[in-house]
């Protein structure tokens, strides 16, 4: 296993400090172990356990191989059958590829064209940012998006081995892989102050490809309108976790009662994904 190539960092962050381990690729984005978030409880989830990452077309051969021996056993795929058929998946041999779509189609519009923004936003520079709300919404309240995370959370139960691991991922790595990230990591107990400074370090793990994209965007001649909707896209805002939280509570009562009703976990669900997950 490749115990010792996770890159460790220490920076602070909209007034937080954080610790930011992220894995050796060369040809992805966003990749994050998820190993050493502490619970209430005091324990810690195991490492080589749980992977968020982006999305997995563009892995070298190298990159394949460094997954593999890092014990990738799942890849969970939450982007849209466009998304899929438009750029395929690199699986890790020996992985099991799980196509598990959050969205009927792609709400956030991580993976669109530039171009197909510039209309809304040119009329309206918080198109980007409402936009996002509006897909944070589906996600806490559609069908599909509740299929596909039970469906998650199923592959998280029966990844009962130590050193074999789930990786979840999206496009970005950010929206439905962040809100995947929320619901498991509030299940092993880890508090929510943690589970939103995992949520906001999106942005400093893909701060040089938003800034390059925008940089590019400008130089042929964007609009300061366009290029907010683009930045709104392609980052977390702290207003999307909080939007997300206070809707789950306002409709669900908790995050713990959304997990219970709308992810169909029992008590020894939790207690199962507990024992698997920390240590």
């Amino acid at each position: 296993m490749y115990t010792n190539n996770i890159k460790e960092s220490r920076g602070i962050t909209l007034g937080i400090e954080f610790t930011n381990q992220l894995i050796d690729i060369v040809g992805g984005r966003n990749f994050r172990e998820l190993g050493g978030y502490e619970t209430i409880s005091g324990k810690k989830i195991k490492y080589h356990k749980l992977l968020r990452t982006g999305n997995l077309a563009n892995l070298t051969n190298e990159d394949l191989k460094y997954l593999t021996n890092y014990g990738v056993k799942y890849d969970i795929d939450f982007r849209t059958k466009r998304e899929q058929d438009n750029e395929p998946d690199r699986v890790p041999e020996g992985a099991s590829y799980e196509f598990t779509p959050v969205f009927s189609d792609d709400l956030t519009n991580s993976s669109k064209s530039i171009d197909a923004l510039e209309t809304e936003s040119e009329k309206d520079p918080n198109f980007g940012f409402d936009h996002m709300l509006l897909a944070y919404d589906d996600m806490i309240h559609s069908q599909t998006a509740k299929e596909a995370y039970r469906r998650f959370f199923e592959l998280l139960l029966s990844n009962k081995n130590d050193n074999e691991v789930v990786l979840f991922h999206c496009t970005a790595g950010k929206d439905r892989t962040g809100f995947g990230a929320i619901l498991l990591l509030a299940s092993l107990g880890v508090p929510l102050s943690k589970i939103r400074e995992d949520y906001l370090l999106t942005n400093i793990t893909t701060q040089d490809f938003v800034e390059n994209l925008l940089n590019q965007e400008k130089a042929k001649g964007k609009s300061e309108n366009i290029l907010q909707s683009i930045r709104d896209i392609q980052t977390v805002h702290p207003e999307y976790f909080d939007f997300t939280i206070k809707r789950i509570n306002e409709d669900f009562e908790s995050i713990n009662n959304y997990l219970r009703s709308e992810m169909k976990l029992s008590s020894a669900d939790i207690m199962d994904l507990r024992q698997i997950y920390l240590a």
